[in-house]
């Protein structure tokens, strides 16, 4: 390469050749977000759906809690709360034995903590630990007012359960002298335990991670990309004179561009080789190549007196760096847009060690759409 050249790996990414280029792959930004979000909205269904808390009911009541007043004593408020209604008195015969007794008028039978809960017919049964597990006391702000509620996984259950444990506390109430009376407020059947539905979000999230992330890799990608998309970065590139750009459709623009560049280059010369950088096995590529300068150039002065040889990469058969010292000179064709500026950058070295005069580079097989697009060409 000639001196103040600068090699694919230190030159600066042109970002407007890269926007042109991604908008030729827009496509590629909404469908990764669309599979960010349906994978998003899978793993979401998988976690609260699929392998999520099963199924279950719950019943809720509210009950008024009057405490008894001593002249000596007071009231006993301070010692009833939430932990202890829930821990310490729920557990208790006073409060589970009744609770047990009318689920068993209502045959629901609570069977002992060793055996499995099962259902025989119309009859029901559950475990006493499965039972104190349903039920839930709680007392958020006023010791007053409880919140008694009972879940499960059958809703007929759980709307016994809560009707059994009311009928239980109300009867505590009346009977225990820390109490002037337990009386329901009001009661709720049960209802489908339903979470928040977060599948929007994880939607929303999937895709514009998706987007995110390829939007990064296509800048990667053109970040570590060698490939030749526009003359004026080639030139930057490797210091050598580009000719012009041949299009696989002819824009007459670029067609006069390359003639009047091409005859200034080859004047004086009469055999010219010419290389295609991606004509590494044979010189097919050359070949075309150098069939669409010959039909450019017809008819010029230059189709006169240049005759043009098409040629292999030299290093894949050692006599062609032969042939090139019979020429007097090489015009380099790199494709556009392949990844290959590693082998233009060593190609071109390899003629400055043995001498021979590179007159120009062509930019090949280009995509007049895109070309059109870059320089505001109509």
């Amino acid at each position: 390469m000639e001196r103040g050249s600068k090699g694919h790996r230190e030159e600066t990414l042109n970002l407007r050749c890269f926007y042109l280029r991604l908008l030729r792959k827009i496509w590629i930004v909404p469908v990764a977000a669309i599979v960010g979000a349906c994978l998003c909205l899978g793993i979401y269904t998988l976690v609260t759906v699929t392998y999520g808390p099963a199924r279950s009911y719950k019943a809720d009541a509210r009950l008024y809690v009057s405490f008894a007043y001593d002249e000596n004593k007071g009231t006993l408020v301070d010692h009833y709360n939430a932990y202890t209604w829930q821990h310490m008195l729920m557990p208790t015969d006073d409060i589970l034995n009744p609770i047990i007794k009318e689920l068993e008028a209502e045959q629901i039978f609570v069977t002992e903590n060793d055996g499995p809960s099962a259902t025989y017919g119309n009859a029901k049964s559950i475990t006493k630990d499965e039972l104190l597990a349903s039920i839930n006391a709680d007392t958020p702000s006023d010791v007053r007012l409880m919140l008694l509620s009972a879940e499960n996984a059958d809703k007929e259950l759980a709307d016994a359960i809560l009707r059994a444990s009311v009928k239980s506390l109300e009867n505590y109430g009346n009977t225990n002298k820390a109490f002037d009376s337990i009386k329901c407020l009001s009661i709720d059947e049960a209802k489908l335990v339903t979470y928040s539905d977060r599948s929007v979000a994880a939607v929303l999230f999937g895709a514009i991670c998706a987007a995110v992330v390829a939007i990064l890799i296509m800048l990667l990608i053109a970040a570590i990309d060698d490939a030749i998309f526009i003359q004026e970065d080639a030139q930057k590139r490797y210091g050598v004179n580009v000719l012009g750009i041949q299009c696989e459709k002819p824009i007459e623009f670029f067609n006069n561009e390359l003639v009047a560049a091409f005859g200034k280059a080859t004047e004086g010369t009469g055999k010219v080789a010419v290389i295609s950088v991606d004509s590494i096995d044979s010189d097919k590529a050359s070949a075309e190549d150098t069939e669409h300068i010959k039909a450019l150039i017809a008819g010029t002065e230059a189709s006169e007196h240049v005759g043009l040889v098409p040629m292999s990469v030299p290093g894949t058969v050692l006599d062609n760096y032969r042939k090139i010292g019979t020429c007097d000179g090489v015009i380099v064709c790199v494709p556009f847009g392949i990844r290959n500026g590693a082998m233009t950058e060593h190609i071109l070295t390899q003629l400055k060690k043995h001498e021979c005069p590179v007159l120009g580079m062509i930019i090949v097989r280009a995509d007049g759409r895109f070309m059109r697009a870059y320089y505001g060409i109509r």
